[in-house]
């Protein structure tokens, strides 16, 4: 990386910044902006009994990126693992690394806790994200697969 990275733990004086990289991953994955407001922010991310970690990138004072994850615990296998819901990394700061530190820091904090993997999802048609994190080292999971189930309507 050209200029240091520096990172934190994100607040909810922090929003406007989120929610512009919280849009720009959104228009990568072909969705709607999401309907985020400070109230879910600090519900699920900021608050002190939040369910989510979400962690900034800085560079020059902006925020240049962001990583949020949550811990999890499989009964079956007695398991730790992290689950990564969403990486983003502006336009503009793209190709310097950026991507790659937030993974890294998630992947020093996730080890501290004794996890035994990683896990996310990657849209199907987001070819560089593919290629970004096969980079890292990362490979499909062959072993399971992603179901969902909409609950916007009773089925």
């Amino acid at each position: 990386m050209k200029n240091e990275v520096t990172f934190r733990y994100a607040t909810a004086a922090d929003f406007g910044a989120i929610l512009e990289l919280a849009s720009q991953l959104a228009r990568e994955i072909e969705c709607e902006p999401p309907p985020l407001t400070v109230a879910k922010l600090e519900a699920y991310y900021v608050g002190p009994n939040s369910p989510m970690h979400l962690l900034l990138a800085i560079q020059k004072s902006q925020i240049v990126g962001m990583i949020a994850w949550t811990l999890t615990h499989e009964l079956y296998s007695a398991d730790t693992r992290v689950y990564i819901s969403d990486v983003s990394v502006d336009r503009s700061a793209r190709g310097k690394g950026i991507g790659a530190a937030l993974m890294n820091e998630v992947t020093t904090w996730a080890r501290a806790r004794n996890a035994s993997k990683l896990s996310w999802e990657v849209w199907y048609r987001n070819f560089a994200a593919k290629t970004f994190y096969q980079r890292l080292g990362a490979s499909i999971d062959d072993e399971a697969i992603s179901f969902v189930m909409s609950l916007n309507s009773e089925s």
